[in-house]
């Protein structure tokens, strides 16, 4: 049975889209309820098994290939986005004008409520060299002055077997010293994937979650060392040994690199940010309503070890 929302949503093809995804129109426990359309703006041709999902196939950047689609279209859930290492202009282009595109495509075909996947990193109290965290606080200020009943949602970091991040993460806890920048102080509070995605389901069906930021983030904060010492231990045996390396000072130095080595370098000055400044969450109303619910750290380890 098919629900009178109709959803356009972009970035529905990476770790939390298809997450979201899954939860809306593919998880066995939506069956028999009221599933909602969903439209997914992808540049590459995809197919899905749910009749629900239709696939738009287009490029962010060109709106005057997909935005006649949002016609008849309830809400947007807004996600697609740069990461990782890009030059600030790239960062621009895709965080920054393609919100704007989005959000100026929803107002054209009358939709109402829109969805905005920021960052944390946001949040940060200086973004000098991280142009990412840069480009979700502006694009979020477009979301707030939109005119739209709009909702931005800022998440910690995102823990799935697809993220970059987990991959990352693990592989350095598999070395013999675990490198960790700014001797691993830095608070955070990661966050499941498929929990991120039950908050943003909540969203979709119930609308009073409007007009404000919410923090996203798993029910359990601690510093970045002793994340990576559990994660160690997980396959190590071995919770110590690691290697403390500059914070920011190791900012400072990739700043002045990225001026002439930039693809040289294994990664950015920005990318160093999270390690720096805590990623944790203020409590709100949409995160009380699932963490109790939420894994913590130790039952993310046990679903990101299954296979490992």
């Amino acid at each position: 049975m098919t629900s009178t929302k109709k959803i356009f949503m972009t970035g529905a093809t990476g770790v939390v889209g298809r997450a979201l995804l899954s939860r809306l129109a593919g998880d066995k426990r939506s069956a028999g309820k009221n599933m909602p359309q969903v439209l997914v703006l992808s540049r590459n041709v995809s197919a899905a098994s749910e009749p629900a999902v239709k696939f738009v196939t287009a490029r962010l950047g060109e709106p005057e290939n997909w935005r006649h689609t949002l016609e008849g279209c309830t809400e947007v859930v807004h996600m697609a986005a740069q990461t990782g290492k890009a030059r600030p202009a790239q960062f621009e282009r895709v965080n920054v004008e393609g919100t704007r595109n989005v959000l100026e495509a929803a107002r054209a075909a009358g939709v109402k409520r829109f969805l905005f996947v920021s960052s944390i990193a946001a949040n940060y109290p200086e973004l000098a060299h991280y142009p990412y965290g840069r480009s979700k606080r502006d694009a979020e200020q477009l979301v707030r002055e939109s005119g739209l009943e709009w909702t931005i949602v800022r998440p910690t970091i995102v823990l799935s077997r697809r993220a970059a991040i987990w991959h990352s993460l693990n592989g350095a806890a598999g070395l013999p010293l675990t490198p960790v920048f700014g001797g691993g102080r830095a608070r955070i509070q990661p966050i499941h994937a498929d929990d991120l995605a039950e908050c943003m389901a909540t969203w979709i069906e119930e609308p009073q979650f409007a007009r404000e930021t919410y923090d996203l983030g798993g029910p359990e904060a601690l510093s970045f060392g002793e994340f990576l010492g559990r994660l160690r231990a997980r396959k190590k045996r071995s919770p110590g040994a690691l290697l403390p390396l500059p914070g920011k000072s190791g900012i400072a130095v990739l700043a002045l690199l990225e001026k002439f080595a930039f693809p040289l370098l294994p990664l950015t000055a920005g990318q160093l940010y999270a390690f720096v400044h805590d990623s944790t969450v203020q409590p709100n109303a949409l995160l009380a309503r699932h963490a109790a619910k939420m894994k913590n750290i130790e039952q993310m380890l046990d679903d990101l070890l299954k296979y490992d």
